[in-house]
């Protein structure tokens, strides 16, 4: 048995127009005016979103109050989110043997609907933005309650894979995200996967 943690925004869900429309909203809202095209959304996730974002002068309360926004954007259109194809039975296979966790940049109750409305419970807890902004430190707090098993962060973008590095995980990218291969291989992963289908069937031989 092993730890597998997910990303969530561009690993389980299609969210990235959504994201890129109502995040740039609550961005602009709060005055912080560095995003003007999707290629600027997108660059953030080059590191942890917040801790670049903070690098380039909003503060850590306006960081909070774009989040509060955002929700409440990101609610309004919830249900045009899909989970990418496969990716229900992959986590279900993998859930199946492994403890799995959600560790995510975006909100707990936002991701928690989605995932509850397609029908996936597999997950043991759900870990958004709002209880701890660093992925690190949010993965050595999943990883302290399972000691003693191989651990995994499975993302889409180079940040996941630096911050999954970092926090000593095996890390696993997926090309299907918001990150291209090659961005994402600039964050060195261990394994690298083309489909769920292929995710599904690395982790359950591990």
């Amino acid at each position: 048995m092993a730890l597998v943690m997910f990303d969530y925004d561009g690993v389980i869900v299609d969210s990235l127009e959504v994201f890129i429309s109502r995040f740039s909203q609550a961005c602009l809202e709060n005055g912080f005016r560095g995003i003007n095209e999707p290629k600027d959304v997108i660059s953030l996730f080059e590191g942890n979103v917040y801790e670049t974002m903070m690098s380039r002068g909003i503060s850590e309360v306006a960081i909070n109050d774009i989040l509060k926004r955002y929700e409440i954007l990101q609610g309004e259109q919830l249900t045009d989110l899909e989970l990418f194809d496969g990716i229900g039975k992959a986590l279900q296979r993998i859930s199946e043997k492994h403890h799995v966790y959600v560790i995510t940049s975006n909100l707990s109750g936002a991701t928690k609907e989605i995932l509850n409305r397609n029908g996936i419970t597999c997950f043991e807890d759900v870990i958004g933005a709002e209880k701890e902004k660093s992925k690190i430190k949010k993965i050595h707090n999943t990883m302290a309650l399972h000691p003693g098993i191989s651990a995994y962060y499975v993302g889409d973008t180079k940040g996941d894979m630096i911050e999954g590095k970092h926090a000593g995980t095996q890390t696993i990218g997926v090309t299907w995200g918001w990150h291209t291969p090659q961005k994402i291989n600039e964050g060195n992963p261990d394994f690298l996967v083309n489909s769920p289908e292929e995710l599904a069937d690395f982790l359950v031989k591990v």
